[in-house]
């Protein structure tokens, strides 16, 4: 399993007990003078790794952006309000305890009637981080920092976004994404610094499976994918979220301009193992049971939204697919459908979507997925002689297919979805992107969702039955 799981938590009370100990004294005693104009940033910190092969850490920093309203220079034509300094990476201070600081980062003069006052917005990790992990590196259009802040002599109003941030198809590439807002001075906060609470930004889905060892069959499990999902937003640091119930403060996702929608997926590969259930041997055999198979990719990370469910009418909508191979109880393949079959009269069999992957006998590992034609396998989809791939007698080619679960989720900006996918009535229905979309596989599966919000560590029962009706 993934040991690089995004830890979607806020550590809110040690936080809280590190702010309370640090006085104005202690800080001055840790190394700052009177007449450092420095900003120190204090931070309530949510655990966040990226699944980068390198684990990346907060401790590593984070980047600010601050405007300074009382100082006239920054404001521009058309009572623009500039940044005082914008994307600025602070890191972690030596000897000052979870302060972070950087020389770039000062404060304006508190000098007559100003205060020095400014305004913050701090995330992690960087734009380039974020570019790398999306797969638009190089791509200047992809998450572009855009201010259209404006100030004029009875108002200030912040505007401040990241355009076209984007998640990658691959979910073990997805990564976390967490803000911080602040309004600081350097008369109130030159000692104390800057308290950032920092908010998680993205929405975290973890796919579950149990099986009946009572039915008639069995199911192995080889991959997932979240069908019609938000991929490209435009985030806005300088809103707040509209309900109560969100778990958030700041930032809000944008549905203006439009925002883009497909599919992200995990299909297993070398060094993930399949998943069975409904065997008679399996544990995974009731809902409290079931088991995680979003094998080594980990949960999605994905911008929060709320989704009708696709119908085969509308051909719109959210649906959950899984990856998936169903056997009789004598052995006998009865999903993805046997190759060389009439579905129609005009349509045949291997004309489905199938995936095959070169599986280990005994432990079920899958060391390869290949591509077949006539007969032979490839590791290459491009079927070059060179990729011929022999198949070890310790290894067997299986093939996967498709099966959808049509639903109508809402997904909030830092909580975490718990889906359990019960295959001990059903399996599904033929995916959107298959031959026949919607036709029912073999009869009809129950899906329940659990909630869980990571910053109150109360989970909230929100379960819901959905029924597939055969077609």
């Amino acid at each position: 399993m993934n040991d690089k799981r995004i830890i979607y938590g806020l550590m809110s009370a040690l936080a809280a007990s590190m702010l309370s100990s640090c006085s104005q004294e202690d800080m001055q005693v840790r190394g700052l003078s009177d007449d450092d104009d420095a900003i120190l940033f204090v931070t309530d910190l949510p655990g966040v790794e990226t699944r980068s092969d390198e684990t990346e850490s907060l401790d590593d920093g984070f980047y600010v952006t601050a405007f300074a309203p009382e100082d006239e220079t920054t404001i521009g034509t058309s009572n623009k309000l500039n940044e005082y300094f914008a994307n600025q990476l602070v890191s972690k201070t030596q000897g000052m305890g979870n302060a972070f600081r950087s020389d770039m980062c000062r404060w304006p003069a508190n000098t007559g009637t100003k205060s020095g006052t400014l305004k913050f917005y701090a995330f992690y990790p960087s734009l380039e981080t974020l570019s790398e992990r999306a797969g638009v590196s190089g791509n200047s259009s992809y998450f572009v920092l855009q201010n259209s802040s404006t100030k004029t002599a009875t108002k200030t109003t912040y505007s401040y976004s990241i355009n076209r941030f984007k998640i990658d198809k691959d979910i073990s590439k997805h990564v976390d994404f967490v803000i911080a807002t602040a309004d600081g001075n350097k008369t109130a906060n030159l000692y104390s610094g800057v308290s950032l609470n920092f908010e998680h930004q993205l929405s975290q889905v973890d796919l579950q499976a149990w099986g009946n060892s009572s039915t008639p069959y069995e199911v192995e499990i080889a991959g997932v994918r979240l069908g019609n999902v938000i991929t490209e937003s435009k985030f806005d640091f300088s809103q707040t979220q509209n309900s109560k119930t969100d778990n958030t403060t700041n930032g809000k996702w944008l549905t203006t301009p439009t925002q883009t929608k497909g599919i992200v997926e995990y299909i297993y590969r070398e060094g993930d193992k399949v998943i069975s259930v409904g065997r008679t041997k399996d544990t995974n055999t009731t809902a409290p049971n079931a088991i995680s198979i979003m094998g080594n990719g980990g949960p999605a990370i994905v911008i929060p939204g709320t989704y009708s469910k696709w119908s085969t009418t509308a051909k719109t909508g959210f649906y959950y697919s899984v990856l998936l191979r169903v056997n009789d109880k004598e052995g006998k393949l009865l999903y993805p459908y046997i190759e060389g079959a009439n579905m129609n009269s005009s349509k045949k069999t291997d004309e489905m979507n199938v995936v095959y992957l070169s599986v280990e006998r005994t432990s079920g590992l899958v060391k390869k997925r290949v591509y077949k034609k006539d007969g032979i396998y490839y590791t290459s989809d491009e079927l070059s002689p060179e990729s011929i791939y022999n198949v070890p007698d310790e290894e067997e080619v299986r093939n996967y297919g498709w099966a959808a679960i049509p639903f109508n989720p809402t997904w909030k900006a830092g909580y975490q979805y718990i889906v359990r996918l019960g295959y001990s009535s059903g399996i599904g229905v033929m995916d959107p992107a298959d031959v026949f979309p919607g036709k029912a596989i073999i009869s009809e599966i129950s899906s329940g969702v659990t909630v869980t919000s990571f910053v109150s560590q109360k989970e909230v029962d929100v379960s819901d039955i959905i029924t597939i009706d055969p077609e």
